[in-house]
């Protein structure tokens, strides 16, 4: 980026931005988002939150559009509806080196126990479960 930064003067890259909307040409292409600024902060029980900064709108232009998406953890109606336990970083929680869960026949591997990782990790532990 240093490269970038010398020719147009600052870094390009935008860091907290929610997309809003795409925005289209009017023959279904885009042409840009519609974006807020978000600030993280902690809610009541302790889990991350994004919270959207009033009067932080912006319009970027744009022919295309990649998508980088966060991992903030495994589907909270999921766990809650099986009955399972989350770990302090609202990880599915399992014994050590294991992958059972409190709930008989239910397991956990990959991201949902360990959270955001590599996917070969994903991977070998679906394997190990499936060994369990």
């Amino acid at each position: 980026h240093a490269e970038v930064k010398m020719q147009f003067g600052k870094d390009p890259r935008e860091f907290n931005v929610l997309t809003k909307e795409f925005v289209s040409d009017g023959n279904g292409h885009v042409s840009g988002i519609n974006t807020i600024r978000v600030e993280w902060t902690k809610d009541a029980s302790g889990k991350w939150t994004m919270k959207e900064v009033p009067g932080s709108e912006q319009y970027f232009q744009a022919d295309l559009v990649l998508l980088a998406m966060g991992f903030l953890g495994p589907e909270e109606k999921l766990i809650k509806s099986l009955g399972l336990k989350t770990d302090s970083r609202t990880n599915i929680e399992t014994p050590k080196g294991k992958y059972s869960t409190a709930v008989p026949g239910i397991f956990a591997a990959g991201d949902a126990r360990r959270g955001q990782s590599l996917i070969v990790w994903g991977i070998n532990e679906g394997r190990q479960a499936a060994r369990e």
